[in-house]
């Protein structure tokens, strides 16, 4: 195969193609192929933490287990998703996840799915709950998408957790909460009380900035310059929240349907 070509494969018994740079994935996904995952999502580079997208590849006799949100397939690689390693395989992640986070939704019905009724390994009992699974979702999306690196990794081992610099309010934060709706157990969490968002697990406050036309606090004036930057927009439209602008487009249009008709 030569550099920038697509690469043919075996997908489930089917013949597939991976266009440069795309992994089995992304074309299990175009063939309407669905995979389980809890750490990818398309705004944040692949990262393989959560291993729940395992697939098998084969090649002649021999065969593996490979992280399909990273894994470009070789050319005539034969692919199969739903093996019966590969549930035996997930069966296990699943079960080593919802052993050290039982409160997490997401985990217990996965694990069902894949016949795990309950799991065989205890929670520490040193360890207060959490839902925490240290996908990086949350790390990612702040560092590749936001542009602050307000969070990242603390500690190592069975103690390693997500964390702001030293623990303390994280001044690199501007309150946008991306981190919040990205991730996929809901282990972060923020709330807007007398003017100040509060990103309760960052331990950080930032004052709020009102909406220039019903003078509603909506987001942070960081936020608000952060937004306005990367999408060019004017002034009056960036520090008006979205409930007016909605109100002001259709009003807008409401006014041009109008003169038409007129």
């Amino acid at each position: 195969m030569t550099e920038g070509e697509d690469t043919p494969f075996t997908l489930n018994g089917k013949p597939a193609v991976a266009h440069p740079g795309e992994t089995v994935l992304s074309v299990a996904k175009r063939h309407g192929i669905h995979i389980p995952t809890l750490c990818h999502h398309d705004a944040v580079a692949p990262y393989g933490a959560c291993r729940l997208c395992v697939v098998e590849v084969s090649w002649g006799k021999r065969s593996k287990i490979v992280t399909s949100c990273i894994y470009m397939p070789y050319e005539n690689d034969s692919v199969e998703t739903d093996s019966a390693r590969v549930r035996r395989v997930r069966a296990m992640v699943l079960e080593l996840l919802w052993s050290r986070h039982p409160e997490v939704e997401a985990l217990r019905d996965l694990a069902g799915e894949y016949g795990v009724e309950e799991p065989r390994f205890g929670a520490d009992p040193s360890e207060a709950p959490n839902r925490c699974i240290l996908c990086g979702m949350c790390v990612r999306v702040c560092a590749e998408v936001v542009g602050q690196h307000a969070i990242g990794y603390a500690r190592r081992g069975s103690e390693r957790r997500i964390s702001t610099p030293y623990g303390d309010a994280a001044e690199e934060c501007i309150g946008c909460a991306a981190c919040v709706f990205i991730c996929p157990t809901g282990a972060l969490h923020y709330e807007d009380v007398g003017g100040l968002r509060l990103m309760k697990e960052l331990q950080t406050e930032i004052p709020l900035a009102s909406c220039r036309s019903c003078g509603e606090p909506f987001a942070t004036e960081q936020q608000i310059a952060r937004v306005q930057e990367r999408l060019n927009l004017p002034k009056e439209v960036a520090e008006t929240c979205p409930r007016c602008r909605g109100t002001q487009h259709r009003r807008a249009m409401e006014k041009v349907l109008v003169t038409k008709r007129s």
